[in-house]
């Protein structure tokens, strides 16, 4: 008897079953060679009850259907081989509206393709996609006989009811219905377990609460027909499972374990376990104790052969041919893509362009659909341009493939950058930006309402550190000096300044872990030396020459907090940091915001040093003094 390690997603699992201390040897199947009385094993026996038994369970595969997916499950669940795999309903993209007929038949063509590829029986249940009006009905029955029916293995009684009984999306159990699950029921008394599938959670649309789609039940507080089968069931061992709202959850009602599954290629923005939103497939063992289940999730079955030899020669091959070296400005490139099919599959899919949320990059042509039959080569050619200063290339154009193979259950994501060599160019030209000079020094008290703050701000804009996306807040600082100081105002906008950390109290402790601001000066701009420093909104100081903290400036600041931001004000000495405006005008500079929230731990620069910390001069941009 098979019986597979349970090392996914856990549901539910029922209480370990009890073992005799026998051990592997008092199996007659078993022998080996060891002849002393320790055994190099533990006294588990062997788990081949012959009552025990695996199905799996696909869920929904329509709805938003993501093609790849489906066909996908079928070969991973034949690699572990349950006993038979069952449905709980929307297996077409059908719906009520779809009254061709040649049309609906072509799409059951399409699914029955896929049930082919099933090593073991499959059992059909009919959801809303598939049953919603006469036409599918009758399709329905003539491919499959019946709308509802009931089967037992090995002892264990499997009712499929159809929650779509009549025309129309209503969901309900009518009365024909029900008097005949009340008699297969009764015909069945003696069990040791009863498992129920249905499409639509009715035990939901009952209680007009909210379904897992985020919306209300589809007739609040309406008849079903679903307490009818309650009472029916009442007394016996029994599990529910349903559809429909493509997002798992478990439920109790009556002490008994009701569940709606995710998806299996269904409409889904798959945020995970904690949203119930993931592809998966219901790995059930069946013991007299009852059903222990799993989800596997799809993207945790790995085949033998999830890679091999061919795709990773594939997926390393998917790059761009060209490499543009310290380019700008940027206009009219012609960027290529060569794909080669190694698979004994065709591969189809898209490729789309994601550009910044700016109108600098253009893209031509922005999407491209793409089918290779096995071994076909293709080069697909974009034409790119850039209009604006080298500071607004950040984040570049990404290239985003979405390639599958049906028949296979191959599918890839990926994502290829535009081809610019970032760090040569940001060396060869960095971001840069001026100030002029102070009419009038601003009072450092930390809140920015001077005249001097009504100015469009010096710097407006910070990325990621990789410049492959955008800060999710908004930061803006000013910059001014005078014959003594070097003026800095920042505002960090922020939405729940509740959330903003400065647990450090000490003067040169480390902030990084801190909601903070970094400004480094590399004044002589030689690309070595530089002075750093950072606060945290608590006003607490770190300064160092490079990376010398015991160095200490008399740099005065001050910070504030407000409804939707906190800020800081800085003076620091021109003497100290070896800063002379009247012979250097050009110096080297970097600006950086740490925000450590759980979601990003991101940090935040001006100008971008991607795998580099903020403290390597060669990446610091220019500040012009005027």
């Amino acid at each position: 008897m098979k019986f597979f390690p349970h090392f996914f997603l856990a549901a539910v699992a029922l209480p370990v079953l009890l073992h005799s201390e026998a051990g592997p040897e008092a199996d007659k199947d078993f022998s080996h060679s060891v002849t002393t009385d320790r055994k190099p094993w533990s006294k588990r026996e062997f788990r081949n009850d012959p009552n025990d038994f695996q199905f799996a369970i696909v869920t929904d595969r329509t709805g938003g259907m993501r093609p790849g997916i489906f066909s996908g499950a079928v070969s991973k669940i034949n690699e572990m081989q349950p006993e038979f795999v069952i449905s709980v309903g929307d297996l077409i993209a059908g719906g009520g509206r779809l009254r061709d007929e040649k049309e609906i038949r072509r799409q059951w063509d399409e699914f029955n393709g896929f049930v082919e590829g099933f090593e073991m029986p499959f059992f059909y249940l009919p959801g809303n996609h598939d049953v919603s009006n006469a036409v599918m009905d009758r399709v329905w029955d003539e491919m499959y006989g019946v709308r509802y029916y009931s089967f037992v293995y090995k002892d264990v009684f499997f009712l499929c009811l159809n929650t779509q009984d009549g025309e129309g999306s209503r969901p309900f159990l009518g009365e024909p219905q029900i008097a005949w699950a009340q008699k297969e029921l009764k015909k069945h008394p003696d069990v040791r377990w009863t498992m129920v599938f249905i499409h639509q959670p009715l035990w939901l649309t009952e209680e007009g609460g909210r379904n897992g789609e985020g919306r209300k039940g589809v007739l609040g507080n309406s008849v079903t027909g679903w307490p009818e089968m309650e009472v029916a069931l009442a007394g016996r061992k029994h599990t529910v499972y349903a559809g429909h709202v493509h997002r798992y959850a478990k439920y109790e009602r009556n002490k008994v374990n009701y569940y709606t599954l995710g998806t299996t290629g269904g409409g889904s923005a798959l945020r995970g376990g904690s949203f119930g939103e993931f592809d998966h497939a219901t790995w059930i063992t069946m013991t007299d104790e009852g059903p222990r289940m799993m989800n596997l999730t799809l993207d945790g079955m790995l085949k033998e052969d999830v890679t091999t030899e061919a795709i990773q020669k594939f997926t390393r091959g998917l790059k761009f041919t060209e490499n543009f070296r310290e380019t700008f400005p940027f206009q009219d490139k012609v960027v290529s893509l060569l794909i080669e099919n190694p698979l004994e599959t065709t591969l189809a899919g898209r490729l789309s362009w994601l550009l910044p949320a700016t109108d600098y990059w253009t893209v031509s042509p922005r999407r491209v659909s793409v089918e290779l039959a096995p071994g076909e080569k293709k080069e697909i050619q974009f034409q790119v341009s850039h209009q604006g200063d080298v500071s607004t290339y950040f984040p570049l154009p990404r290239l985003s493939a979405h390639l599958h193979g049906e028949e296979s259950g191959f599918h890839l994501e990926k994502g290829l950058y535009l081809p610019l060599d970032l760090t040569d160019h940001v060396k060869k030209y960095p971001a840069s930006t001026r100030i002029s000079a102070a009419t009038e020094a601003p009072g450092i008290d930390g809140v920015l309402d001077e005249g001097f703050y009504q100015r469009e701000p010096t710097i407006t804009r910070l990325i990621p550190r990789k410049a492959d996306g955008y800060s999710p807040v908004q930061t803006e600082a000013w910059l001014s000096y005078d014959e003594a100081f070097i003026y800095v105002g920042v505002r960090c906008s922020e939405p729940l300044v509740r959330d903003v950390l400065s647990e450090v109290l000490i003067r040169d402790g480390d902030l990084r872990e801190d909601d903070s601001i970094e400004i480094l000066f590399d004044t002589n701009r030689d690309q070595k030396s530089f002075h750093h420093f950072a606060v945290n909104p608590g006003g607490v100081l770190y300064d160092a020459r490079e990376r010398n903290a015991k160095w200490n400036s008399t740099a005065k600041v001050a910070t504030s907090k407000g409804d939707n931001a906190w800020t800081v004000e800085m003076a620091i000495p021109l003497a100290e940091i070896q800063a002379d405006p009247s012979s250097n005008k050009t110096w080297g500079f970097q600006m950086a915001r740490h925000r450590p929230r759980l979601e990003e731990r991101e940090s935040y620069q001006w100008s971008p040093t991607f795998w580099y910390g903020n403290t390597l001069p060669t990446f610091f941009g220019k500040l012009e003094l005027q």
